[in-house]
């Protein structure tokens, strides 16, 4: 297994930024005398954290590098900020665009990843969820399968929200990422609108805790893609809003990916 952690400058955002890669190579048994060579390019799984995170919160809080080794996928983790991975064009930080086509140029570029959209995935746990849905559906040529790990998806709700000192219950924090909140709904950061106007829907994955607070979100969303005719799978199981759940079905996506 390799860990590249480092940085790189992209246009999209305009500024340097970080990134961690996880990669199924060197896959030496000491020990054993034994190497498992796993085929270049490598599959691939764009993950992205949530709020108040970065690059490396998956590697600190979940056991997800040796799993990537043991399945011979790789993982690119950028940093996010608390964009939401939408664009903000009044700051040129245009973090869906970044994760959407930038990220995959440049980590094609550096590292032997394949550029197969049925090789590439993207994921995400709580607003990294609606990360990994919102740039999932806009740039569905790029991806297979989303993964939705308790996933944050408030854009319903926040158009009511009222000014609070609190982040996550804050009209003018989400007006600064999102815009108009008035002009949200039917937009490409709309997740309803983008799976209405989507030609070619990825396979979606959701997960999440049934004692979370964001579980009726995705109930909901789940029900309303059965509405719709769109297929995907979603798991309540016990538990909230926590790294513990995270990284079991972050592990629970990667073996669909591996299976097929």
């Amino acid at each position: 297994m390799v860990l590249f952690r480092g940085d790189i400058k992209c246009k999209s955002l305009q500024r340097r930024t970080s990134i961690s890669v996880i990669l199924p190579a060197d896959n030496i048994h000491f020990l054993q005398d034994t190497e498992e060579i796993v085929p270049q390019p490598y599959r691939t799984l764009y993950l992205l954290h949530g709020l108040y995170g970065s690059d490396d919160i998956f590697l600190a809080n979940t056991s997800i590098q040796k799993f990537a080794e043991d399945h011979g996928i790789a993982i690119v983790i950028p940093c996010g900020e608390n964009s939401f991975y939408v664009d903000n064009e009044k700051a040129h930080a245009y973090y869906g665009e970044y994760v959407g086509q930038e990220l995959l140029d440049i980590t094609r570029n550096i590292f032997p990843l394949s550029d197969k959209r049925e090789d590439t995935y993207i994921a995400g746990f709580s607003m990294g969820g609606y990360g990994a849905i919102r740039n999932g559906l806009k740039y569905h040529e790029n991806f297979s399968k989303i993964g939705m790990i308790s996933p944050a998806l408030i854009t319903d709700d926040i158009v009511d929200f009222d000014d609070d000192s609190n982040v996550l219950r804050s009209r003018d924090f989400y007006e600064s990422i999102f815009g108009d909140l008035d002009k949200l709904e039917g937009s490409d950061m709309d997740p309803k609108y983008l799976i209405e106007n989507c030609p070619d829907i990825p396979d979606i994955y959701m997960a999440c805790g049934i004692d979370d607070f964001l579980f009726r979100k995705s109930a909901d969303f789940y029900m309303y893609l059965r509405e719709t005719g769109v297929d995907a799978t979603f798991v309540g199981d016990e538990g909230e809003h926590t790294w513990e759940f995270c990284d079991k079905y972050i592990k629970e996506f990667i073996k669909t990916l591996v299976s097929d």
